[in-house]
């Protein structure tokens, strides 16, 4: 009876360790199972802090290059991003560290917007003092080509002004002439008695002309174009000159005036042909015309 006893009671305690045994092997089986989930949440969480990193890094470089940017908060926001990504890779992931990268990202999401709105504020003043300067200087160059027109009229003006104000020759008349010794003079255009070609031309009246002292310059050609006469050249200024055959100086009164001057052969007498006269004021031609000695 004894041994039955015992018997049964090591079955008891057999059973007992049997369904401890089971329970305990469950139990490992689960924390096991536990802990292999958490370390592959744990290792998704950490890839997942990772891509937003990376992301964030991505879009400050692309904002950077665009913006061609050096040694600005944004170049210091992307390094501190690019050390927090270092610092990920290397680290044992775990729950309250990953918390505090979470809510790292978190604030550097925010200062991310904060400065790409800033930045883009930037480019917008930018854009805004680009298109000011563009519109002030295309008023300037209005402006310039406004002064610029201006003083084109302005000279022109002044040269049609200059131009009025100058003296003209009217009527221009060449003629051979003989001179008697009462000094009359008679016309002819036979060239071995011809003792002068006379030319006659009017000053007309120009109100606009000043009154005073006045000079002009005639010049007479013979058939080779040598210049007869007193054949003078006088320098009006760096560039122009004038060789004359007489100058005739006259008040001028701003009324019309008749002028003659008489010019001599060159040699004993005129030769037969084409001679040409010209009368000059300054150095500007205003008359002309021939005469033909037979």
């Amino acid at each position: 009876m004894e041994n039955e006893n015992k018997n049964t009671g090591i079955k008891i305690v057999t059973g007992i360790l049997a369904v401890l045994l089971v329970v305990a092997g469950a139990f490992a089986i689960k924390l096991y199972n536990q802990e292999k989930n958490t370390k592959a949440e744990l290792t998704e969480e950490k890839e997942l802090v990772l891509n937003d990193l990376k992301q964030m890094v991505t879009k400050y470089d692309a904002v950077i290059e665009e913006n061609n940017l050096k040694d600005t908060e944004l170049n210091q926001a992307r390094d501190r991003i690019q050390v927090l990504i270092d610092s990920v890779q290397q680290m044992d992931a775990s729950i309250s560290v990953l918390r505090r990268y979470r809510d790292e990202v978190y604030k550097l999401k925010k200062e991310r917007e904060f400065l790409f709105a800033q930045n883009d504020s930037l480019k917008g003043m930018n854009k805004m003092l680009a298109m000011r300067v563009d519109s002030t200087s295309y008023e300037l160059e209005v402006s310039k080509m406004k002064r610029d027109s201006l003083a084109m009229v302005k000279e022109e003006l002044a040269e049609k002004i200059a131009l009025g104000a100058s003296l003209a020759a009217n009527k221009l008349v060449g003629t051979g002439v003989i001179v008697r010794n009462s000094g009359k003079l008679v016309e002819n255009d036979n060239a071995r008695r011809v003792d002068r070609i006379r030319a006659c031309y009017t000053v007309p009246q120009n109100r606009i002309a000043d009154a005073g002292d006045k000079q002009l310059y005639v010049q007479v050609l013979d058939p080779q174009n040598n210049i007869l006469g007193e054949n003078k050249t006088v320098k009006l200024d760096s560039v122009t000159s004038v060789t004359y055959s007489a100058i005739s100086k006259f008040y001028y009164e701003k009324t019309a005036l008749d002028i003659c001057e008489n010019i001599a052969p060159k040699g004993g007498e005129f030769a037969k042909g084409l001679y040409k006269i010209n009368i000059f004021d300054g150095g500007r031609m205003i008359a002309t015309t021939n005469l033909v000695l037979d």
